[in-house]
């Protein structure tokens, strides 16, 4: 049930919003009922989830969002706020969650990213043989946007190349509305994982999906174990994101020389995004 009636005025930050939206395009959804003046925010887990539903909630607590524990599946809910009201009207057409070239452009923070990945991503490592004992690793990472069009669907891979330069393609199946996000190419799934994983990794039961190396790794131990013995290297290609003491000293001295994130990202081929988030944690440290 929604919580009771709620007159506070609630303003959401960049981050805030985009962990919204993102989640909204995944597993999230709001609900607008009878009587109801205003809709409010709510999400289902299940319990092996209830971590990532938790840091949501921390992320959250300015919004007064709560995670119920006490239903069958825990839910994570907002208060109803003549906000949600708004965002409801945004991405509600008659009453169907929907994408569009308007409602798209709140997302534009890689935590929302990483919250529609974590809800509805999957980082699969598959094989192709390649004669009686060779065989080809390679992964690819999928988002299940199933739930919507064709046309949503590249409404939103267009927007996630132009604002994080990602690419994305579409894929066709079967289920659903028939369309959803893939990336197979190597560079691109590092650049993915890259750009997600400063927010995944303060989310530990979602480590998984961003553990290419180990996983690939796997991979490859357990096809030896089945007798093949010529398996490619790809994983030696495979780049880390661990920052190294040199690099945070660098990060550091420049921010105390006045260079900017973007300058900073550039002279350490690093991503800008990364950069930000690197800066953030290096500030709540206190070493900035």
């Amino acid at each position: 049930m929604p919580f009771k009636k709620n007159t506070k005025v609630y303003k959401m930050n960049k981050i805030e919003r985009n962990i919204i939206i993102g989640s909204l395009i995944g597993d999230g959804s709001l609900a607008l009922y009878g009587r109801s003046r205003n809709a409010y925010y709510r999400e289902h887990g299940c319990a092996k989830q209830i971590p990532y539903r938790e840091w949501k909630a921390e992320r959250l607590k300015n919004l007064d969002f709560k995670l119920l524990k006490s239903c069958k599946n825990p839910k994570l809910c907002s208060p109803s706020s003549k906000t949600y009201t708004e965002l409801y009207n945004m991405f509600y057409k008659g009453g169907k969650k929907t994408i569009t070239s308007e409602n798209i452009l709140l997302l534009d923070h890689p935590i929302g990213l990483a919250c529609l990945y974590m809800d509805d991503g999957s980082l699969v490592i598959d094989s192709s043989k390649r004669g009686n004992d060779s065989i080809y690793i390679f992964p690819r990472i999928s988002i299940y946007t199933l739930n919507f069009s064709k046309n949503e669907n590249i409404i939103l891979k267009d927007h996630i190349n132009k604002i994080f330069n990602l690419h994305t393609k579409l894929k066709e199946r079967k289920d659903g509305k028939h369309f959803l996000l893939e990336i197979n190419k190597r560079n691109d799934i590092v650049k993915f994982i890259n750009a997600v994983s400063p927010f995944i990794e303060e989310v530990p039961c979602m480590y998984y999906k961003i553990k290419l190396k180990e996983r690939f790794e796997n991979k490859r131990l357990k096809l030896m174990n089945q007798g093949y013995k010529n398996i490619n290297k790809w994983s030696e290609s495979i780049t880390e994101n661990k920052y190294s003491r040199e690099e945070e000293n660098f990060i550091i001295t420049s921010k105390q020389a006045g260079n900017t994130d973007k300058e900073i990202a550039c002279l350490l081929n690093r991503s800008y995004w990364g950069i930000v988030d690197k800066v953030r944690r290096l500030k709540l440290q206190g070493r900035i």
